[in-house]
């Protein structure tokens, strides 16, 4: 992860950041209650999406570094505190969410999704070759 610089807001961040309105739900639920970890099913039910989609959830936001896997019967997945700042963006986003979440969500519905976006950079990419 890159430094972010004061002039970014929340809303870029969260952009930046996150795929999916379930994406932000998971990690705000995994940040409220931390340090406790969640089974993929127990947060699957509180997030409505099947557990087999909450648990490819789980694995983008542990690529990024916002979710730790401790092993066991059943793996938990728990909020990753890894810095200072991180902890202070995901409470700036967790604020910002709880006071405007339709705008949040709408944003977060109009991005496009990671397999649309790869595929038009590679669509890009080939352009530019041409």
């Amino acid at each position: 992860m890159h430094e972010q610089g004061p002039h970014i807001d929340v809303y870029e961040y969260i952009l930046e950041k996150l795929d999916s309105v379930p994406h932000l739900e998971a990690i705000i639920l995994l940040w409220n209650s931390r340090p406790v970890g969640w089974a993929a099913d127990e947060l699957a039910s509180r997030l409505y999406v099947p557990t087999d989609r909450t648990s490819e959830i789980l694995q983008d936001l542990i690529r990024q570094q916002f979710v730790q896997q401790t092993p066991g019967p059943p793996p938990r997945f728990s909020y990753l505190p890894r810095s200072e700042e991180q902890n202070e963006w995901m409470f700036r986003v967790d604020t910002a969410y709880r006071r405007e979440i339709v705008r949040i969500s709408t944003m977060l519905h109009a991005k496009a999704s990671p397999s649309v976006r790869e595929f038009a950079r590679a669509f890009r990419f080939k352009k530019d070759r041409d």
